[in-house]
């Protein structure tokens, strides 16, 4: 342990504050007589925020001092037989970047959320639940190996299913939020086959032994490529699962923010940055990104175009570029594509905070967005009111996904009634 640069322990440090903030507000809910007033809960939230920013400028300063820190490891965390998840943390400019990102996007949200949700029935369960999800960010921006990362990856997923379904007194969000859990357990079983698969055939699932997935056979390589691919697909909501995102905007705005905004649906993206090495020595997959980002971004740009709604409009122009940005990637412009990301996260959080007084002050809603005409008229005139009515079905995505559903689940509810124990 003495061994073990400074930097390494402030990280922890940037992870491990968040979750602080929220045990303490759980603590606190269970053993006082009466709810927390909103004051102490954000000081509390932002303190624990403010702190994880902090630790993160010290580890970069710290690796901009002493050079790159690289891989540290704390020694294993479960041994299972010949099976061991490794507690190790890999500190490089690109995990500092966008955990830097994530922390102050996150305490910029905690802020606003302070004045938009005042006096709202679930003020206190708003930052209970941010401090999961910024916990879970900076840890996968931080983890050495992908068992640690996917144990990040799933409180983000879990926080974000919970903000989706946050007004929980109406139907809709349920509804909106049980798609985006469901779309996320289908493709983050993908994380976790790629987890088993490097297990079983790197015998290790550290970063550093993906770095070195080259002495493995194409096509196990192409087969973790394609795992990691398709749980990046699901969390950045990518063709064929770009339906859950549209639901997404149930929740509230500072959520729809942070979330769909600024760091969940780039976190995909982040994925496949951090483990590139996979990717680049598989060129179907490289291939298959490709056309997945390019489709997407033209999918989300139709919808865009037609929204009539300024959340719903937002979220699938944030798409568009995040299709973009995913094709990046896959064609190997890494350090593009991790500029784009940085940008265009930040830019989307401030047009989501500021779209409530951006509406109230517009006399027409739209009147500067589709003051230049549709696109769809100026290319096909012959066929722009399909095309646009096509659009604003969000071309039938959701009809589709139903579709292939709904066999499963008859087959479920079929399963569960015959299972039923009678008393």
């Amino acid at each position: 342990m003495n061994d073990i640069p400074w930097q390494a322990w402030a990280a922890w440090l940037s992870i491990l504050a968040p979750l602080a903030g929220s045990l303490a507000l759980g603590m606190v809910a269970l053993l006082a007589p009466n709810i927390p007033v909103e004051r102490s809960v954000t000081r509390c939230m932002q303190a624990c925020l403010a702190l994880a920013l902090a630790s993160t400028v010290a580890v970069g300063i710290g690796n901009g001092l002493a050079g790159n820190t690289g891989d540290i490891f704390f020694g294993d965390w479960v041994i299972a037989g010949e099976y061991k998840i490794p507690l190790t943390l890999r500190i490089d400019w690109l995990g500092i970047l966008f955990a830097t990102m994530s922390a102050l996007l996150a305490l910029l949200v905690a802020r606003f959320s302070r004045t938009y949700l005042h006096r709202d029935p679930g003020f206190f369960r708003f930052f209970f639940m941010m401090g999961v999800f910024a916990t879970g960010a900076q840890l996968v921006a931080f983890a050495g190996a992908l068992d640690l990362m996917f144990a990040g990856w799933e409180a983000v997923g879990l926080a974000s299913t919970l903000f989706i379904g946050f007004f929980h007194d109406r139907p809709e969000p349920i509804r909106s939020s049980i798609r985006a859990l469901s779309t996320y357990r289908l493709c983050d079983s993908g994380f976790l086959l790629a987890v088993v698969a490097a297990h079983e055939w790197l015998h290790s699932t550290t970063l550093a032994s993906l770095d070195g997935i080259s002495s493995l056979p194409t096509w196990q390589a192409t087969v973790i490529a394609a795992l990691l691919m398709v749980s990046a697909m699901g969390k950045s909501a990518q063709l064929p699962f770009s339906g859950w995102l549209s639901r997404a905007t149930e929740g509230p705005t500072p959520s729809s923010a942070l979330f769909y905004g600024g760091i969940s649906i780039h976190l995909g993206l982040f994925l496949l940055l951090r483990t590139w090495s996979v990717i680049d020595h598989s060129p179907i997959v490289e291939g298959v990104g490709i056309g997945i980002g390019l489709l997407t971004a033209l999918y989300a740009a139709s919808i865009a175009r037609v929204q009539p709604d300024a959340k719903g409009a937002l979220a699938h122009a944030t798409l568009a570029q995040v299709g973009i940005i995913f094709a990046e990637i896959a064609a190997g412009w890494t350090t593009i594509a991790l500029v784009h990301l940085l940008c265009h996260a930040s830019l989307r959080v401030w047009q989501y905070l500021r779209a409530p007084n951006i509406l109230h002050d517009a006399h027409r809603i739209g009147e500067h967005a589709h003051s230049g005409g549709s696109w769809l008229r100026v290319w096909v005139p012959s066929i722009d009111r399909r095309l646009c009515a096509m659009a604003l079905s969000r071309w039938r995505l959701d009809e589709a996904t139903d579709a292939l559903v709904a066999p499963v689940l008859r087959l479920s509810r079929f399963l569960a009634r015959a299972t039923r124990i009678k008393p």
